[in-house]
């Protein structure tokens, strides 16, 4: 009996047979399958991938059209995003960058501070498109209000003045002769609303150029607060006093109604997250939800450490509509500097 080995190119996995040939002999043949990349779960290859540097990339392309495609993917750049934070210590300082990073040997998300960039006016508008952030207007420590616009590139943590505008703001300019102050606002398939200050809502449609005001009996400005963000086009928000049976909750905008989100692992929660949970702020990281939230109130000062923890979400929406949520890390960032504020939250690509 002749024995011989042959090695064919297949997609996955190892298999001998046995060939029986004129004579009486035997030829076991074995086949070695090679893994294909198509073959492994897109998350997965997301996740490893996204752990590599930018620069990297270019060599990483030429391994395959597979890293290429995934690479130029919009769902790529989603599961490379991190959410810059702007945390004050008002009133004694302006709010400074902070950023939300995840470090390769952990799974959670760390907060740290960003001392390469300047400190962010008061009430102004910040606005994250790709890695960049613009910050419009304000007003400085002293109360004046500033026409300056400033463009922040989170990849190389650096900045740097664009033109001024005409006229310095700190709010809305006026739309259909009405001006808006507002607590909070989202952009929802294509409409920007906002939330005063008196709990009034307003939709405003570029498009159209139209704006609805709610000032009373609307479902969304029922439980809709500052502690709220977008993802996948729906509006999250957090409600402490768990109106609905739950912490988290998400806005349906074909129904009109709010709807519970419920969490598996509440039980991991801080306290915190429902004493202080009307002053934390929400973002968006990767498709998952992001809770920012201070273990002592921002309207006392206190002596000693603080403490912000960092509340990380899975979302998946189930059949039928219904959105169920997973605690998926929980971390904390502590601080000695009294008064600790969380200003806001945006998502950037970087």
């Amino acid at each position: 009996m002749v024995v011989m080995s042959e090695i064919a190119d297949y997609d996955n996995g190892d298999k001998k047979s046995p060939q029986e040939l004129p004579g009486g002999e035997t030829r076991i043949i074995t086949t070695t399958r090679r893994c294909s990349l198509e073959s492994v779960p897109v998350d997965v290859t997301e996740c490893i991938v996204a752990s590599f540097s930018r620069y990297e990339y270019p060599a990483i392309a030429l391994v395959s059209s597979h890293f290429r495609r995934l690479i130029a993917s919009h769902n790529f750049r989603l599961a490379r995003s991190q959410l810059s934070a702007l945390l004050g210590f008002s009133p004694h300082e302006l709010p400074r960058w902070h950023i939300l990073y995840r470090t390769n040997n952990n799974a959670s998300l760390r907060l740290r501070r960003v001392d390469s960039l300047p400190p962010v006016p008061y009430g102004c508008a910040v606005v994250a498109i790709g890695r960049e952030v613009y910050v419009i207007g304000g007003c400085d420590g002293g109360r004046r209000h500033t026409s300056d616009v400033t463009l922040v590139d989170c990849l190389s943590h650096t900045s740097h003045s664009l033109s001024g505008m005409r006229e310095a703001r700190w709010t809305w300019p006026a739309l259909s002769n009405v001006r808006i102050d507002f607590v909070t606002y989202a952009v929802v398939k294509h409409r920007i609303y906002t939330l005063s200050p008196r709990a009034w809502c307003h939709a405003y449609d570029p498009r159209e150029r139209t704006l609805e005001t709610w000032a009373g009996g609307h479902e969304l400005r029922g439980l809709w607060q500052a502690s709220s963000c977008v993802v996948d086009g729906m509006l999250f928000n957090v409600d402490p006093g768990r109106s609905l049976g739950h912490l988290v909750i998400v806005f349906d905008l074909k129904k009109q109604v709010w709807r519970p989100v419920k969490l598996k692992g509440a039980h991991g929660l801080p306290p915190c997250v429902y004493q202080y949970g009307y002053e934390s702020r929400m973002g968006s990281v990767g498709r998952k939800l992001v809770i920012l939230v201070g273990n002592q109130t921002q309207w006392w000062d206190y002596e000693g450490e603080k403490s912000i923890w960092c509340v990380e979400i899975g979302l998946r929406r189930r059949q039928g509509g219904e959105i169920r949520g997973k605690v998926e890390s929980v971390d904390v960032f502590r601080t000695t500097k009294s008064t600790r504020s969380i200003e806001l939250c945006r998502t950037v690509i970087v």
